[in-house]
Formats: structure tokens, C-alpha cells, sequence
């Protein structure tokens, strides 16, 4: 398979080591596909890339001496990914890829609230997957999501938040401010309560 091919170009030994062009080319030779230039340049702004793009952000990427159609990326990213060049990550907003050539798999946090993505390394993970028995089932890697909001999202949510409860207080009644006021004085009463 060729993620195991690239295990093998990522690791120093007797074997020269194999650049990302070399397993793209061996890999489409194998599947019976045609080596077109367009494959090779997206390949290129994929290992040149830092970090976690959308298809369309790619594409703006592209050399503008050298176009290619929007269905010509989304295949050949298909295709890295299946070779093991590119991992791919879900996000509630739109795929994102990342370029895997060279990279040990890890892990990521994932914002709920602006679909960003970041590199999470932490080998207490691996460490705990590899502990796992898999009867009849071989790990080849891990890749853990962890999802939430980042410190960006939560600022906004908490003044949504303010903003709402002013809102709401401004449009209330004498009375119902009076019973909102009662309400919270019974719930620190009954979190001193449950401290004592």
C-alpha cells in the first residue's frame, strides 16, 4: 500500500529516500492513471502549503500561469489522500486537507464555532491506542478530533450571551426584574449551602 511506501521514504535507512513525485508516479503507474502535469502542480502547492486548506483555497494557490478546474483539484486531492500524501479532516463547514509527506500522523482540535483546525501533538494518545487490543483488526494510524470552540469563539459567544441578557432585562417588567433578582439570590444561597 502506499502509505507503507511512505513510511519507508520517511525513515533513514539503507533505501534512498523517495520524494512525494516518486510515490505519486508509482502509486498512479500502479492504478492504471494517467501522469498529467496537472497532477504534479497540485501535488507541488500541496507540499508547499502550511497547515489545514479548503479545495477552493487551493485552488487560489495555483500558479496563474498554470490553470486547472475546480474538478481537477477535488479529484487529484482525492487521489493524495488515497496515495497517503494528504490527510483530509471533516469539519462541519467544508473537507480541509493537510499535506501528510513527511509527517507523522497526530491529532487536532477542531473549533465548532469558525470550523479552524489545530495541530494537537500528544503522544499519550498513541500510547494509549497502541495498549489497545484490536482482535482481527490492524492499526495502521491514529487521528483523534477533539471538538469545542476556541478562545476566539468563546469571547463572542460570552457578548452574544451579555448582549441577549440586556436585551431581555431591558424589555422586562418591574415585577419579573424583581423575581429574576429573588431567583439569583436563591441560587447563591444555594451554592453557599452546598460549599457548607
Amino acid at each position: 500500500m502506499c502509505t507503507e511506501r511512505m513510511k519507508e521514504a520517511i525513515t533513514d535507512g539503507s533505501k534512498k529516500k523517495e520524494n512525494a513525485r516518486d510515490i505519486l508516479a508509482r502509486f498512479m503507474s500502479e492504478q492504471g492513471m494517467r501522469k498529467t502535469p496537472e497532477r504534479f502542480a497540485i501535488l507541488d502547492v500541496v507540499m508547499q502549503m502550511k497547515g489545514h486548506h479548503s479545495a477552493d483555497e487551493i485552488l487560489t494557490m495555483m500558479p496563474q500561469d498554470f490553470p486547472v478546474s475546480r474538478g481537477t483539484i477535488y479529484s487529484t486531492l482525492t487521489l493524495l489522500v488515497e496515495c497517503g500524501l494528504a490527510y483530509n479532516h471533516q469539519t462541519e463547514g467544508a473537507t480541509l486537507y493537510e499535506c501528510a509527506f513527511g509527517k507523522q500522523p497526530h491529532h487536532h482540535y477542531i473549533c465548532t464555532g469558525c470550523h479552524k483546525i489545530w495541530d494537537l501533538q500528544d503522544s499519550t494518545i498513541e500510547q494509549a491506542v497502541s495498549k489497545m487490543k484490536t482482535p482481527r483488526f490492524k492499526k495502521l494510524r491514529c487521528s483523534t478530533y477533539i471538538y469545542g470552540l476556541c478562545n476566539i469563539c468563546q469571547a463572542k459567544l460570552a457578548r452574544v450571551k451579555k448582549k441577549m441578557e440586556k436585551q431581555k432585562e431591558a424589555s422586562m417588567t418591574r415585577e419579573e426584574r424583581r423575581f429574576a433578582r429573588i431567583n439569583e439570590e436563591l441560587a447563591k444561597a444555594a451554592e453557599w449551602f452546598k460549599e457548607n
